[in-house]
């Protein structure tokens, strides 16, 4: 005696729903890690924590999310080690990237689980 059980699986609407989620939950990855940089910005004027943004860019089921600060002197106040600021610190974008990196996959993982 013999038993066969065959059971067919379709996956293709898995892929699709993963890559509709995803550039969402890039996106807001991107906006926790900016958020947490803005809170470490230095503040004389706050022109420069207001100019924090976020860029997503997605094709082909990729997402890349970039977080720029603009203006002249961004990269001038994040650089520099001996600054002394009153409110905020140097690296302000850096060492929110490296602190949050994990939960910021944490909230990307969370976000495609719900789309499976």
């Amino acid at each position: 005696m013999s038993l066969r059980i065959e059971r067919h699986i379709d996956l293709s609407g898995l892929s699709a729903s993963v890559a509709a989620v995803t550039p969402e939950a890039v996106a807001r990855a991107g906006e926790h890690i900016r958020g947490v940089s803005v809170s470490r910005t230095p503040v004389d004027t706050g022109r420069l924590s207001g100019s924090a943004a976020v860029h997503l860019d997605h094709q082909d089921g990729d997402a890349t999310a970039s977080i720029t600060y603009d203006g002249p002197y961004a990269r001038y106040q994040h650089e520099r080690l001996d600054l002394r600021h009153e409110t905020g610190q140097a690296k302000f974008l850096e060492s929110a990237l490296l602190s949050e990196a994990d939960t910021a996959l944490d909230m990307i993982a969370t976000d495609l689980r719900r789309a499976l």
